[in-house]
Order: C-alpha cells, then structure tokens, then sequence
C-alpha cells in the first residue's frame, strides 16, 4: 500500500450507525484534529464531524469528496467504525497544473486550428469552486482535467480554452468536433431515459463519459416547519425551485416535472431561498455546499431544513460527442489519467486545496 494513497489508506468497518444523519450530533462531542483519521462513532454524521474538525457544519461536502470511497453513494448514512480522512485545510500542497494550457477565448475569435492529435478541451466560466477563469488554476475540474492529462498514457498535447457561451459548448463545439471534451456536465441517470427531460435525452443519447472528476451532494430544503417529506414523491402537488441554468435530471427521475410539481427557476441561489423563507416556495433543490452558504448568508439556519434522506450524489464528468472519431481513444486516454491521478492522492490535495480556499471567500 502506498503511504500517500488516501483513496486506499483506510478500510470500512463496523455496521450501519442508526439514524446516522447529517442532522444528528452526539451530546458530548469533542473537537477532532485534521490531519489525523477519525474513526466514527454512533450518532455522528458528516455535518457534526465538519462542526467538530473545522467549526464549520457547510463543510461536510470536503468530507464527503475525499472519504466517497469509504461513505458510498448514499451520504446520509455513515458506518459505524469506519475511519474516515480528515484535511487539514491550511497545509494543501501548490498545484501541480500547467497553467500555459488555459486560454481564454469567446466565440467571435478566429481560433487557430488545432495541432495534429492535440486533444482539446472547452470549459466555461462562472461556476466556482468547479470553473472559474478568476479562480486559480481555472477553478477545481479544470485543474483536475489539466493534472489527469498530464499523468494520461502517452503524454498527449492538449489544450484547454475557456470560452463563456455554456450554450454553445454542446452544440456545436464538440457535436461538430471543433473541440473534444467539453468540462464539466453531471451525468444522468441514462438507466431511465424515458423519465428524464430534453437536455438530458440528449446527454444521454449523444454523449460519452469519462471517469468522475467530483462527486457533488445535491440536497432537497424545506422549511423547518414543513411536514418531513418520507419520499420524492411527497413533493407532489408543492411549488419547488431550482435556480435557472442548473440541471434537473435529479428531480426528473423521480417524476418532480409539471404538472406533478409546480416549478420555477429563479436567477441565483438566494432567490430560491428567499422564496422559500416566503411561503412562495414549498422545496429548494441545489448543490449542498452552495445551499449552505446561502443559508448562512441570509440567517436562515434555523428556517430552513436540509432532508438529508432524499439527497443525490450527482457526478461530474468530461464528455464527448459519440460521433467523435477518436472517442474511445480520447476518452482511454483521459481516464488513465484519472486513474492516476487519484491512486497518487493528486487528486485529494487538489479537492482539498481549492475547496478549502472557496470556503475561505465565501464565509
């Protein structure tokens, strides 16, 4: 066993705490040194252990990325026994990314052609911690993706540019093959198609996937005074928001459309909430370490309640189109990376690093 392989360093044991939610908190908890494993206790959960390790609850989505492995697909319950991981947020290591690869380029720009065999990828702006042309190294997938090519079988040439016409990325820059991969899209749940809306039929139909780059907690809010949904299904019949531009396949596979839901985007995250805190929404549904900033923003901690039962771990991938002649090729290559880049726990200090710096802004 590697000694920095943080993926493998630690074994699950022990059996399923009861009610091990994010909601619970053991009555005489201690704080916990980062740096050192945690071994988990009945009635913990991962937004007690953040409280305990960081004095920051909303930090629960930096223990669930780089202990995912250890927690499984279903964040709301832990296991007794099992050790988890706990980064220290103030010792990550300086990025390893070949920044000469980033550019910034937009649509209206004669683009030089690309190099024979060069790889290339697309990214947009805006969307931090993940991309970001104002954050360090192009935000954390970026840095990710730019790393895994570097480590990927046959050292390919590659380029990424950063162009902010999200609309354009799919159709037609990789459709037409004027770029490869496009970074970075959550990947639907293909397995029941029918269910899922147009945007995702497309991905579905038209798309290949790399391995995950990040794994991010979706979560379901209501009031603190709303009748704790047993289900999805319990939503029928409310008004629920999700912020315009964000994906939905998480509520579509569950039949959370119209005309079973009423539905609105608002602009922004705070938006949604506001409604909520108003009456005018019944149910928010977004990313859980941007509801909690925005929670905590608008005081609402004690409004507003996260049903921690009904949350969705949504993966993060590099996608390219199926008609791409070198699709199977490409796609190798950028997951040998990616392979290499978690067992060298590359990809732990990465996550670590420019999560913990996003939090550092946004507090």
């Amino acid at each position: 066993m590697k000694p920095h392989n943080l993926f493998s360093a630690f074994a699950v044991a022990g059996v399923l705490t009861a009610g091990a939610t994010f909601g619970s908190t053991p009555s005489s908890a201690q704080s916990i040194t980062c740096g050192e494993p945690y071994t988990i206790v009945r009635g913990d959960s991962l937004s007690a252990i953040a409280q305990r390790a960081y004095g920051n609850a909303a930090s629960f989505q930096l223990l669930y990325s780089v202990n995912s492995n250890i927690i499984g697909r279903n964040p709301s319950f832990i296991q007794e026994g099992s050790v988890l991981s706990i980064p220290c947020l103030d010792s990550a290591s300086p990025s390893a990314a070949d920044a000469s690869v980033l550019r910034q380029a937009s649509t209206t720009e004669a683009l030089p052609p690309p190099k024979p065999r060069q790889i290339r990828f697309v990214v947009g702006t805006d969307w931090a911690p993940f991309t970001d042309e104002d954050q360090a190294q192009g935000g954390m997938i970026t840095e990710v993706a730019n790393v895994a090519m570097t480590l990927a079988d046959g050292k390919p040439d590659y380029k990424i540019d950063f162009i902010n016409d999200w609309g354009a990325h799919l159709q037609p820059l990789i459709s037409d093959h004027a770029y490869d991969f496009s970074l970075v899209w959550f990947r639907p749940n293909c397995d029941v198609v029918e269910k899922l809306g147009d945007g995702s039929k497309f991905r579905c139909n038209n798309l290949d996937w790399s391995q995950p780059l990040f794994e991010q907690i979706i979560g379901y809010y209501t009031r603190i005074d709303h009748p704790r949904p047993a289900a999805h299904r319990d939503f029928f019949g409310t008004h629920m928001c999700r912020p315009a531009g964000y994906a939905t396949f998480m509520m579509e596979e569950y039949g959370l459309v119209e005309p079973n839901i009423s539905f609105t985007q608002e602009n922004s995250p705070k938006g949604c909430f506001e409604g909520l805190l108003s009456g005018k929404y019944d149910g928010v549904v977004l990313a859980a370490d941007v509801a909690e900033g925005t929670i905590a923003e608008l005081g609402a901690k004690d409004k507003v309640k996260f049903q921690d039962h009904l949350s969705y771990v949504a993966t993060m991938h590099a996608v390219i189109a199926k008609t791409n002649p070198n699709a199977k090729q490409y796609l190798a290559t950028l997951d040998s990376g990616i392979t290499k880049l978690k067992e060298s726990g590359e990809w732990f200090r990465i996550v670590t690093r420019q999560l913990a710096e996003h939090r550092a802004k946004t507090k």
